[in-house]
């Protein structure tokens, strides 16, 4: 089922009628921080999300598929690569390709499950990994990939990575995160998604299973303690899609003028 999203679709308009006397005022409801749109608004009428990064990434990918597959305005690219990182690259190739199959009107992307090692450019060890400089390159990697979405003009929702099962893949990701966290802190496009709440136990530790709308335990990692079940990556999905249409008065008016 997910091999079938076509990608690339053209971004075409549909102008909405100015509102008739008493009916609903158009920027109501407009989320906080967006500049309300006004009446007359043109409205998109499809709008195109790149899924970038590693295998969560890929992940998450398929539980927005399965969340819009239905509404035929929205089309998810699929761009993310199992096994990559900014380890070994700056992975600004994932974004050019992303572009070059069509129009694209934001970026959600999540990385940093294989970064546990040193960081190489073109081909030489720059960076030890945990040595003294290691934070510092990350750092220009995470910054020059924020930047690249950023001169494109569309917004970034960045997915933190999740608790980890394992004390030191959980210690990494966690430093990680907070070097996502600090190059997203002056950027206006680029919002994050904590993934760490929604997969943890009422005691704040990890877990394979958390209970659904319905109060049944539901099983959301893989048996790796890295991965998600489909449950688990539906749950993310449906926060990073939330944090979009907060972010993007394009999505935010496509979600409320169908």
């Amino acid at each position: 089922m997910v091999l079938g999203m076509a990608v690339g679709q053209a971004s075409a308009e549909v102008k909405t009628p100015a509102s008739p006397a008493g009916s609903v005022d158009p920027a109501a409801g407009c989320p906080e921080g967006l500049t309300p749109p006004a009446a007359g608004l043109q409205v998109p009428a499809r709008a195109t999300i790149a899924v970038l990064g590693d295998s969560l990434a890929d992940g998450i990918w398929g539980g927005l598929f399965r969340k819009l597959v239905r509404d035929k305005r929205y089309t998810v690219y699929r761009g993310a690569k199992n096994s990559v990182g900014f380890g070994g690259g700056d992975l600004l190739d994932m974004m050019d390709k992303a572009f070059a199959a069509g129009p694209v009107d934001a970026i959600v992307m999540m990385v940093g499950a294989n970064d546990r090692g040193g960081i190489y450019v073109d081909g030489k060890l720059e960076a030890p990994y945990k040595s003294p400089q290691w934070p510092d390159v990350y750092r220009r990697r995470v910054d020059n990939f924020m930047d690249a979405s950023y001169s494109r003009g569309i917004p970034m929702v960045w997915i933190l990575l999740p608790v980890m099962r394992e004390g030191d893949a959980e210690a990494d990701a966690r430093k990680i995160n907070s070097i996502i966290m600090a190059a997203a802190a002056d950027r206006r496009r680029v919002r994050l998604v904590e993934s760490r709440p929604m997969t943890v136990d009422p005691e704040g530790q990890y877990a394979a299973y958390l209970k659904d709308a319905k109060g049944q335990p539901r099983l959301v990692r893989h048996t790796d303690g890295v991965h998600f079940s489909d449950f688990g990556y539906d749950i993310i999905a449906d926060a990073a899609f939330a944090r979009l249409n907060e972010m993007s008065v394009r999505f935010w008016l496509m979600s409320t003028r169908k």
